[in-house]
């Protein structure tokens, strides 16, 4: 994204000079000759940098840098006079101003200017959201609701054990986040995190990435090659779609989980690994054990303290903090001034379902934030709003089989996100946290067709 550079200067030739050096480096450029164009102008520019200049024809130069710095204080602004005494710098660095520069502008000069801001903004910019990241990553698992301080409080005395911990929730509730959480609040901390996500491999690849093989073992295993389990050694194991397990390999994380051993594949040697389990899932794994998809032992072992994540339509009042967080994050990201939302869109946001909860809730603010041309975000921005809901799914409820039903849901769900997501296929399996392949599957044995 090119840099926005904002000139206020009355000298229109120079104002014409400086723009083409700046478009020729690669810098959006605009310029206005007074305060009052000023005003009407800059914040719908959303400029970077401001060069300003000290004496206007409409009044002092200084009487905008207050009004930039009292609205967005981040925009640096460079002051430009061609009277070159000491104390107009001075005063002009006191009001708020990051540079001074002296008429006739040296181009070299100005350019210098320019980079060293473009650097320092992109470095303090970086440095803002890791600092958002660490400092406000619990505020998306917090939340200000009763729901998610119990959760919380659940995950703080659980975090002191070594208990295998069972998190349940809907796709996009923060399973992952959760499972750091109660690693980093734990004596554990200090050890490996290590996550698994057991729906991307196979049975095979699965077996070997957990536990580890030996060279020669099977075509490719060119050399010996540690397991996860080995590389938690201390820490925390997280196996996300723990669901997803093949039955034969239920049997070897059963095993590992009750004695603390394992075998890796290609060998008979019993090694053992001090590793806690935190596993995952949004399936009903109670049902998965009466159909004969899991097995009992190993469900009862994974489920010796169980953590619910409440989807975001139990818990509405996490929902504005969220949007905040989010709009400031890829604010900071995309180097734009801080957006806001409109009141009513706020209040729609909130009252929405968000089947895809906190993933999807993300997704949207990103979009929103990289396509918007105004600092306030508004309904246009979350086309999603636009579409009714109860037309749409009204004839569901029409008697039918369960299946053809839920079917039918299904197909409307994936027609409705893939609207979302303009088609793109890879997107909405992202947010359905499936693999693209699968809803490939979906796609075609429902007929769902991308009518956007």
């Amino acid at each position: 994204m090119k840099t926005k550079i904002f000139m206020v200067d009355d000298d229109v030739e120079l104002t014409i000079e400086v723009g083409k050096l700046l478009k020729k480096q690669g810098y959006e450029f605009e310029s206005v000759n007074s305060i009052a164009e000023a005003n009407d102008e800059w914040q719908n520019y959303q400029p970077n940098i401001i060069l300003l200049d000290l004496r206007l024809p409409d009044g002092e130069g200084t009487e905008f840098l207050h009004t930039v710095k009292s609205t967005l204080p981040e925009i640096p602004v460079v002051m430009m006079s061609g009277h070159g005494q000491i104390h107009h710098a001075v005063e002009a660095m006191l009001k708020g101003a990051e540079n001074f520069l002296t008429k006739p502008v040296e181009p070299d000069h100005l350019l210098l200017v320019l980079e060293k801001m473009v650097e320092r903004q992109r470095l303090l910019s970086r440095s803002r959201v890791l600092e958002l990241e660490v400092a406000d990553k619990p505020k998306m698992i917090i939340g200000a609701s009763k729901a998610m301080q119990d959760l919380v409080d659940v995950c703080h005395r659980a975090a002191q054990s070594n208990s295998t911990i069972l998190v349940n929730g809907d796709t996009g509730t923060g399973k992952h986040l959760i499972a750091h959480f109660i690693h980093q609040n734990s004596p554990r901390k200090e050890f490996p995190f290590v996550y698994v996500n057991c729906a991307t491999l196979s049975e095979s690849l699965l077996e070997s990435d957990l536990f580890g093989h030996e060279k020669g073992a099977f075509t490719g295993a060119h050399a010996a090659k540690a397991g996860r389990v080995e590389v938690a050694e201390g820490g925390t194991l997280f196996l996300d779609e723990i669901g997803e397990i093949p039955i034969a390999l239920q049997a070897k994380i059963l095993h590992f989980i009750e004695y603390g051993e394992f075998q890796r594949v290609g060998s008979t040697v019993n090694r053992s690994a001090d590793t806690r389990i935190i596993s995952a899932t949004n399936r009903n794994l109670e049902a998965e054990v009466k159909e004969g998809n899991f097995r009992e032992d190993l469900f009862y072992r994974l489920n010796v303290i169980q953590v619910r994540i409440p989807p975001l339509r139990e818990r509405r009042e996490d929902i504005s903090p969220l949007l905040d967080y989010f709009i400031e994050k890829y604010s900071l990201q995309l180097g734009k001034p801080s957006q806001q939302l409109a009141d009513s869109t706020r209040g729609k946001l909130q009252n929405y379902s968000w089947p895809g909860n906190i993933r999807e809730l993300e997704n949207s603010i990103e979009r929103a934030v990289v396509l918007s041309t105004s600092r306030v975000l508004g309904d246009a921005d979350f086309p999603f709003l636009g579409r009714p809901v109860d037309s749409a799914v009204s004839d569901l409820f029409n008697p039918r089989p369960l299946q053809e039903a839920v079917n039918e849901f299904k197909r409307r769900f994936i027609m409705e996100l893939l609207q979302q997501t303009s088609g793109n296929q890879t997107e909405a399996a992202r947010v359905l946290d499936i693999q693209r392949t699968y809803l490939n599957r979906l796609i075609k044995e429902l007929n769902v067709k991308d009518e956007g």
